[in-house]
């Protein structure tokens, strides 16, 4: 996908007060009541919002050509919350839509004004407004009953990466965007193509344009496509229906992933992890029972005091890259909601990072040329570093001005207590987990004191227990050991004002105390105090300022520090999807399997979600998005390509695509 740096839209206001386009010279909705003709071009002559109540799944998608400010997707959304189901079938609206020049956000803020009726809908729409990065950003209203996929990019890149399975994703369509006259580039035959194949059998299309060379362009795609009156003084339109769907999916069979099975979800347990995952899946409506080994949430690696919020980016902007800057922004929004009703401890204070030494000067310098606007990351002067900080560091870097701190397990109670008031999350603690079982129609999990449960799905977020607690599923992953230790602030150390990253980090005083960390003890998983690395979370501090004097008044000698174990990968993405049946493959040709291009086979209805590393407060929110969206059989809030970066079985799948029999992905 291109890694070039996206603009906020160029705005012009006409007499009437309409945002025009500076771009292509077209309005963004009618001077003549846009919201009205939204209503009769989109709902009417899609059947919204009939549909709904009529619907064959949970979940009924619209996809959308061209966001811009908005006014459909509100229209829409005002429309289901009066009239969709509260349960069942249709009860929740899922639309997912294109924008290659995002609006700003006091632009978006403007345009929207014009319609004071939709403001309930609206201010939560604008509070979530994301920043300008290539990508899906998933935003969530109406207490998870709507999710809203804003594809920002050039649609033509954007729409081969939606994932969909062989019958496609989409309800009904939108085909919307400045005029085909003012806009060509967009309306081809490669993106009705697109459509069409998106689109689920007997899905429905409507659009406000009647060019002869649109419908034409729709129909060889395979919608049948007819003219109906247009809005107000407009004479015609289009409309239409897909017609003999040919199954196609966007996802490689060898990363495929398939719904799980109706019902009830069992998670193994208690961090952040499993506590997002359990919230998304409550949200639509899964009962979920949480087995956590301990007697509270967050008593494991999720427990630290304070931990930073911050994307994690490089110059190349690769998948790691791409993920962080995605995950960021919902990670974000989830604390900020959460935050709202829950109390958690946190500060939006920023972030800054160090190049404390020539190699890591310069991959900072190599960050700052990537496709990142200067809100998600910006560039800093040591002169700059000082004003932002509030202390000397004698060193340039970055600045994350909306990255921060937060208390991981405050975040994961509120979470699990969200989740706990829809009425359909169980908690279980004081369970360690002995056994895992695969059953004919699920799973079955016993706990060391005998106790079992079973459900047809399984998701397990255990942290670094994770591979001892699936050994079938051989996941090449590892526990680091990391030791935080808890100082106590000075007058100097209170200036602190945003979270300091160089080869450990420092957080601002909280409770009259700061974090510094933290060790790396890779495959090690004891949890005993260390005062040599009490002393080396001093040390690193020191080392990399050490022109520094405010660095000395960091004490360590109380012994004050906590131990957790995170779970990490060879290439720092998450694991987060289904679980492959290995064994079933250990004794096949792996030069046949590389050539047929098979599924990979998989255990139905088990999933894992681990190897957050030290950027779980990140990652977590959206993984754990990623997999409930899974299991219910929703779109997916990852490019195809992020997905296959993100499979469980990625280790083993690049082996066998290259003929190599399986074994140790290492070696």
């Amino acid at each position: 996908m291109s890694q070039t740096s996206l603009h906020h839209a160029r705005l012009d206001w006409n007499e009437a007060g309409t945002p025009v386009s500076s771009e292509f010279g077209d309005v963004y909705f009618s001077n003549d009541n846009g919201l009205s003709e939204t209503r009769y071009v989109f709902l009417l002559q899609n059947h919204l919002p009939a549909r709904f109540s009529h619907h064959d799944s949970d979940s009924f998608v619209i996809g959308e050509t061209g966001f811009g400010t908005g006014l459909n997707f509100l229209a829409t959304m005002a429309a289901f919350l009066e009239q969709a189901p509260q349960s069942g079938n249709g009860s929740h609206l899922h639309f997912i839509s294109f924008e290659k020049y995002p609006l700003a956000q006091a632009d978006l803020c403007k345009a929207l004004a014009a319609w004071p009726e939709l403001a309930h809908l609206s201010q939560p729409l604008i509070e979530q407004w994301p920043l300008p990065v290539s990508g899906c950003h998933r935003l969530i209203f109406a207490g998870g009953r709507i999710r809203l996929d804003l594809w920002l990019g050039d649609i033509k890149e954007m729409l081969p990466q939606v994932p969909h399975g062989p019958q496609g994703l989409v309800d009904a369509w939108y085909l919307d965007g400045f005029s085909p006259a003012k806009n060509p580039e967009m309306w081809t035959q490669a993106l009705f193509d697109g459509l069409a194949r998106l689109a689920r059998p007997s899905a429905t299309l409507s659009t406000f344009t009647c060019a002869g060379f649109v419908r034409r362009g729709l129909i060889d795609a395979g919608f049948a496509m007819k003219k109906v009156k247009g809005h107000g003084s407009k004479r015609e339109m289009l409309a239409g229906m897909r017609e003999g769907k040919v199954p196609e999916q966007s996802i490689s069979p060898w990363y495929a992933r398939p719904a799980g099975r109706d019902g009830e979800v069992l998670i193994i347990g208690g961090g952040i992890a499993s506590a997002m995952t359990a919230l998304s899946l409550v949200e639509r409506g899964r009962k979920v029972t949480l087995l956590c080994e301990d007697g509270e949430p967050a008593t494991g690696a999720s427990g630290n005091r304070q931990g930073a919020l911050y994307p994690l980016l490089n110059g190349e902007h690769d998948a790691l890259s791409r993920f962080y800057s995605l995950a960021f922004g919902y990670a974000r929004q989830r604390l900020l909601t959460l935050a709202a009703r829950h109390p958690v401890a946190f500060s939006l204070c920023g972030v800054t990072q160090l190049g404390y030494d020539d190699k890591s000067a310069a991959k900072l310098a190599k960050m700052g040329q990537g496709p990142f606007p200067p809100e998600l990351m910006h560039p800093l002067s040591a002169s700059e570093v000082k004003q932002v900080v509030g202390l000397p560091c004698g060193h340039g870097g970055v600045s994350y001005p909306l990255g921060g701190w937060l208390c991981p397990a405050d975040l994961t109670r509120a979470a699990l207590k969200e989740a706990q008031a829809s009425g359909l999350l169980r908690l279980e603690y004081h369970t360690p987990v002995s056994s895992i079982s695969e059953l004919a129609d699920g799973w079955q999990v016993e706990s060391q004191d005998g106790r079992q449960w079973q459900a047809p799905n399984l998701v397990v977020a255990a942290g670094h227990r994770l591979p001892a607690l699936l050994p079938f599923a051989e996941l090449p992953l590892y526990p680091v050991r990391g030791q935080v230790s808890h100082v106590p602030t000075t007058a100097r150390l209170s200036q602190l004002r945003t979270v300091l990253c160089y080869d450990g980090y420092l957080t601002p005083a909280h409770d009259g105390a700061h974090c510094i960390g933290a060790s790396y003890g890779r495959n090690q998983s004891t949890l005993a105090f260390s005062a040599e690395e009490q002393a080396q979370n001093q040390a690193r501090l020191q080392a990399c300022l050490p022109d520094q004097s405010w660095p000395a008044e960091v004490d360590v000698s109380g012994n004050e520090a906590r131990v957790g174990v995170r779970c990490a990968s060879r290439d720092h993405l998450p694991v987060a999807g289904p679980v492959a049946r290995l064994a079933s493959l250990a004794d096949q040709d792996p030069k046949a399997l590389a050539d047929q291009q098979s599924t990979l086979p998989l255990h139905v209805g088990l999933y894992v979600l681990g190897a957050l590393g030290s950027r779980g407060l990140c990652s977590a929110p959206l993984c754990g998005e990623l997999v409930a969206s899974e299991i219910c059989g929703d779109p997916l809030p990852l490019a195809a390509d992020l997905l296959e970066a993100l499979h469980p079985a990625r280790y083993w799948v690049r082996r066998l695509r290259k003929g190599k029999p399986l074994r140790d992905p290492a070696s």
